[in-house]
Order: C-alpha cells, then structure tokens, then sequence
C-alpha cells in the first residue's frame, strides 16, 4: 500500500526503477488516483503527495516530478 511507504522510499524506488513510468502510475493508481492513457507529444502533468510534475509525455513530466520532488526534500532538510 502507498501509506505503508514513506517519501524516501518512493523517490529511491523511482530512482532505481527500470520503468519510472508505469512505477509512477501504480504508486498514483494505488493511491486512489487517476491516471491518463498518455501521448509522447502532448503536455502531461502530475501531481502527487504534493510535488507537480510537467512535461511532454509522461517519461518527462516523471522525471520533472523527480527533480521537483529531490529538490523539495532537500530543501526541507536544510531548513529542519
């Protein structure tokens, strides 16, 4: 279950995955969200436990989600 794991947990799983994608689409689905049949040319945006992704097609928008969620974490950290 999604609860079960931690922001930690799901930025390294995504790190590591050989598939962020489809791993970014069962944490979403998982989590009570929806996600959309995607297109490699259109927008694709995400928004997950707070963090916003963009970008076009959905292996972009991922990998924006990751960069926005590591920054996020780090910034959080430094201000604890």
């Amino acid at each position: 279950m999604i609860e079960q794991l931690n922001f930690q947990d799901i930025l390294q799983q995504l790190r590591k995955t050989a598939d962020p994608v489809a791993l970014m689409r069962s944490f979403i689905v998982r989590s009570g969200g929806q996600w959309s049949e995607h297109s490699e040319t259109a927008l694709f945006e995400i928004h997950f436990l707070g963090v916003a992704g963009v970008g076009v097609g959905a292996d972009a928008a991922v990998q924006n989600w990751l960069a926005n969620a590591e920054h996020l974490q780090f910034d959080f950290e430094n201000v604890v």
